[in-house]
């Protein structure tokens, strides 16, 4: 309903608010149901021939009494009642095809099926005729960049959108490796501590190992108290030892997880440059079609 509005709306504008359209009517002898003859044909770019049928039926039909007919693909109206075109009743045939770049619509107008309107002729039914055609082709071509403009506009926001979101992800991924760099620094740190204090464990023990030595030939009691001390040392550096390769494991993972984000980082920049670089076609599209609409109406 809403096109049909817009639509009526297009159609009560004078011919002058299309004077800028690039859609254009030209004159053409074609075969149709009542034989070869001359007929109005305009191209509506960018536009689909179901939607274009569509709305031609509908503004064929609208307010009318004539009934519509369809055969083998051309639509007809016979008895058809337009004012803005003549004051008579008359009969009107029109095909509706595919091109490459849009819409064909041909119209044939004819009181009697024999002779059909031709600008050639000088009378004003024929030049309305011509103008009939023209602002409905101007109508739909509207339309058709209206649609344009909109699906351009929402590609738009989805490319923004895709922007925000790599760019939130190459800051995750910072945000990971910063982290990562700040515990392998604190890991490096520790493990310096602890090695620092295996080496003073690997002294303490040396020296114990001695006092074991020296206590082994004297007094059970004291060989047994240093033996243990020796033992107690041993297993301290083995804690020492073992909280090393933790640190190392962990600062291998880190340095992976750095690497891994790292590439997350050099993939985001990538689709952001990609992004940006489709978001600036993308204004330049939206650009050319609000200037299409401005030509058009």
């Amino acid at each position: 309903m809403k096109n049909i509005t817009v639509l009526l709306l297009l159609f009560a504008l004078p011919v002058t608010s299309f004077s800028q359209s690039s859609v254009k009517v030209k004159e053409v002898t074609l075969a149709m149901s009542k034989g070869t003859n001359n007929g109005f044909e305009v191209e509506i770019p960018l536009s689909n021939a179901k939607e274009v049928a569509r709305d031609w039926k509908r503004r064929l039909t609208a307010g009318s009494k004539a009934k519509l007919t369809e055969t083998n693909g051309e639509i007809a109206m016979h008895g058809w009642e337009d004012k803005e075109i003549t004051q008579n009743l008359f009969n009107l045939y029109s095909i509706i095809s595919s091109t490459e770049n849009g819409v064909k619509l041909t119209v044939w107008f004819t009181y009697n099926d024999t002779t059909f309107f031709t600008t050639k002729s000088g009378k004003a039914d024929a030049t309305a005729a011509s103008r009939f055609v023209h602002d409905f082709g101007a109508a739909e071509y509207f339309l058709a960049v209206k649609n344009e403009h909109q699906k351009a506009r929402e590609k738009l926001d989805k490319l923004k959108d895709e922007l925000e979101k790599n760019v939130r992800m190459e800051e995750k991924a910072n945000q990971v490796i910063s982290e990562d760099k700040r515990a392998i620094a604190r890991a490096q740190d520790d493990l310096a501590t602890n090695d620092n204090d295996q080496k003073e464990a690997t002294a303490n023990i040396a020296t114990q190992q001695a006092e074991v030595t020296k206590a082994r030939a004297g007094n059970a009691a004291v060989y047994s108290a240093a033996n243990k001390s020796l033992e107690e040392q041993q297993d301290e550096k083995k804690k020492l030892q073992s909280r090393a390769d933790d640190l190392h494991r962990k600062i291998d993972n880190w340095n992976k997880e750095i690497a891994a984000e790292g590439k997350n980082v050099a993939t985001a920049k990538q689709a952001e440059t990609q992004a940006t670089d489709a978001i600036t076609k993308q204004k330049l599209l939206l650009k050319d079609l609000e200037a299409k609409l401005k030509t058009i109406r």
